[in-house]
């Protein structure tokens, strides 16, 4: 028999993070870890003192993945900058759907969040934007990203197509008492739904938003 590999911090975050993955944050539990690493799960309290500080590595690891504003990034306009951003983050929002909660309930960060946080708050400081408003677009922006990937967790589970739910919702209420809804419900069954596309247009509205505040 081979000698057994050592225990890392990253093979255990790695683990975490896999465990999340394929069963959601709720099953993720010390002694599921444990288990799945074939240790006791008092091993585990030698690397991570709690399971907050395991969440707050967990969610360290993936956002340091997406990186920094690098030199190329410099010569770039703001909202390029933050279009850049957006899709980062909505593409590791959409692999890992548990992340935007385990962000929201940690309030102490690693340093590869802090980092990104600053360089973020940076991008819209040098700018020309106020402290407070950069603060206010940032949470604008992440809560719209945040709102997108639920809602496309929620029709990931559904076998039916974005005209047939129009079609499905439309059909439990009166057009003429609810005339906008109609509108809104023909809409999405005249020319179905695209995410990407809405995406990016509704990012845009935020970005030209936030650019009146330069004006």
């Amino acid at each position: 028999m081979g000698k057994r590999q050592s225990l890392t911090r990253e093979h255990i975050v790695n683990q975490a993070i896999a465990i999340a993955d394929k069963n959601g944050i709720e099953a993720l539990s010390m002694r599921k870890l444990a288990t799945d690493l074939n240790i006791q799960a008092m091993s585990l309290y030698h690397h991570f003192k709690t399971k907050d500080e395991l969440l707050s590595c967990m969610a360290d690891k993936l956002i340091g993945g997406m990186g920094l504003p690098d030199q190329e990034d410099e010569c770039l306009d703001w909202r390029m900058i933050l279009r850049k951003r957006a899709a980062s983050a909505r593409d590791l929002f959409r692999s890992h759907l548990w992340l935007p909660q385990v962000i929201d309930f940690q309030v102490h960060s690693g340093v590869k969040r802090l980092e990104y946080l600053d360089s973020y708050i940076g991008v819209l400081r040098k700018a020309g934007l106020s402290i407070e408003i950069s603060l206010r677009a940032i949470a604008l922006i992440d809560s719209f990203i945040y709102g997108y990937c639920r809602q496309l967790a929620h029709s990931a589970t559904s076998s039916l197509t974005a005209k047939e739910s129009a079609e499905q919702f439309a059909s439990g209420f009166d057009a003429s008492l609810y005339p906008y809804l109609s509108e809104a419900s023909a809409l999405i069954m005249r020319r179905g739904y695209e995410p990407e596309e809405e995406f990016d247009s509704s990012l845009e509205l935020i970005l030209r938003a936030i650019g009146l505040e330069l004006e």
